[in-house]
């Protein structure tokens, strides 16, 4: 308990070391409120959108109940409010929205990459989920600044240089033999020593994290806020592990910083890098290009053998065909022509998907590469900013896409229309949270490639230990 004590009084003298430390905790302030302010932006513009079609939903129903009474105005059949397609298409325009997450002030993540508002209509899925956010393009290269990106890049520099002299200070001062002489020996000596330094600067991110959750966090996060402190403090704990092996092999102070440095670049930089372009080079997504040529192409297809397609749809939806004469028309042989075309193009958009979940897939196995990929994946996953979250939310979307459908697609086929009771019972989207199960996986498969580097690497570090060159 001495040599704790000592070692505490040695860092509060240190005024690099508390320097240091003050910088880190401006960073993690700095990269907390950018990612608040992005959170508190896209809260509020969810907010104004879900305003927006709450107020039109009314003043169209207002309009159709009118119409239906022979009170409202005449209006051609494409804006009338009582007629289903142009609800459906272009005048309700409900939104699907995915909230940010209970920790969406700590990580951006792919937020302000992935759209997180879509617009449904009756036209095909591929039209509905290709609105996207647009950001500026400088900002999406260069990313946000918020307390992740601290995190992942940063808090690796602040433990090397709190903990690279570890041991070759002493040896270079000529004080080692002293200080053993008072220790246990050189492995715990050098384990006490560690885990003061360790436990001040993770003390201070573990600080961090409770605080910007306390003033930031949302709803139901406190299990995914104990995740997130998890994962800090084991991708702390690998930094401190390294720096240990590095010092056991008796080389100078200034050797020890070139090594780690070295490692920071390579396992925080490089091999994240390399494994993106790598992935992406393994498995190529289609063009886009081509899959805009594909639905267009179906698209004047389909519009040629109209009435074909049309018949062909009600032999697949027995349930919409009107009673008596079948039905004729624009409405109908568009909707017809729409699915025709989705229909073709559904080969395009299967091997577009199934090339991202490959991607996603490969990625998730080369994480155990390196602690930093695996950091910075498992960051997005408890903080409810990664591709998984948003694939969930995707799922809801395509849902609500079809019972957008099935409530006013008979209504299309069979000439009825809409008044305010009718879009009173219209859906509305609401987004359901990913379970918790789900989270745990991701976290602790993100857990796993953390810890099994920091154990090899503190296994490696204590065995070099015990052969030590004191002088």
């Amino acid at each position: 308990m001495s040599l704790l004590r000592h070692e505490w009084f040695l860092l509060r003298k240190d005024r690099m070391l508390a320097f240091s430390a003050a910088l880190l905790l401006g960073l993690m302030a700095l990269g907390l409120y950018n990612g608040w302010r992005f959170t508190r932006d896209l809260r509020t513009y969810q907010q104004r959108l879900v305003a927006q079609e709450t107020e039109r939903r009314s003043r169209l129903a207002e309009a159709a109940e009118a119409l239906r009474q022979g009170r409202g105005p005449a209006l051609p059949p494409w804006k009338s409010p009582a007629m289903p397609v142009p609800v459906g298409n272009t005048l309700v325009q409900p939104e699907a929205l995915l909230p940010p997450g209970p920790l969406g002030a700590f990580t951006v993540g792919q937020m302000d990459l992935l759209p997180s508002a879509y617009q449904v209509s009756l036209q095909g899925r591929l039209t509905d989920f290709a609105r996207d956010t647009l950001e500026h393009p400088v900002h999406l290269a260069t990313g946000t600044l918020d307390l992740s990106f601290v995190l992942l890049y940063l808090l690796p520099l602040f433990a090397l240089a709190f903990s690279f002299d570890l041991v070759s200070r002493e040896r270079e001062d000529g004080t080692l033999r002293l200080v053993l002489v008072q220790a246990t020996g050189l492995r715990g000596w050098a384990l006490r020593r560690l885990a003061v330094r360790a436990g001040v600067l993770l003390g201070l991110c573990v600080l961090a994290g409770v605080v910007g959750y306390a003033l930031t966090g949302g709803a139901g996060g406190v299990g995914r806020l104990a995740g997130w402190l998890t994962l800090v403090v084991g991708y702390g704990a690998f930094w401190f592990a390294l720096a240990l092996a590095v010092n056991a092999r008796a080389l100078s102070s200034a050797t020890n910083a070139l090594v780690l440095v070295g490692a920071w670049l390579v396992l925080v930089v490089v091999v994240p890098a390399v494994a993106q372009l790598g992935v992406s080079g393994l498995y190529p997504v289609p063009s886009r290009v081509a899959l805009v040529g594909a639905t267009r192409e179906a698209s004047l297809e389909a519009q040629k053998r109209g009435s074909e397609v049309l018949s062909a749809y009600f032999e697949d939806h027995p349930e919409l065909a009107p009673k008596g004469a079948r039905a004729e028309g624009y409405w109908p042989t568009a909707l017809a022509v729409q699915d025709e075309a989705a229909r073709a193009t559904a080969p395009v958009v299967a091997a577009f998907q199934s090339q991202l979940e490959r991607q996603q897939n490969a990625l998730g196995v080369l994480r155990f590469l390196s602690p930093a990929l695996a950091f910075q994946q498992a960051l997005q996953d408890v903080a409810g900013t990664g591709g998984s979250r948003h694939e969930h939310f995707l799922r809801q979307v395509d849902h609500f896409h079809t019972r957008w459908r099935e409530a006013l697609l008979p209504r299309v086929f069979s000439g009825a229309t809409l008044g305010a009771a009718e879009h009173a019972r219209l859906p509305r989207f609401a987004y359901v949270e990913q379970p918790g199960t789900d989270v745990v996986a991701q976290v602790a498969l993100g857990l796993l490639a953390l810890v099994l580097p920091t154990l090899l690497t503190l296994g490696l570090g204590l065995a070099w230990l015990g052969r030590p060159r004191i002088a």
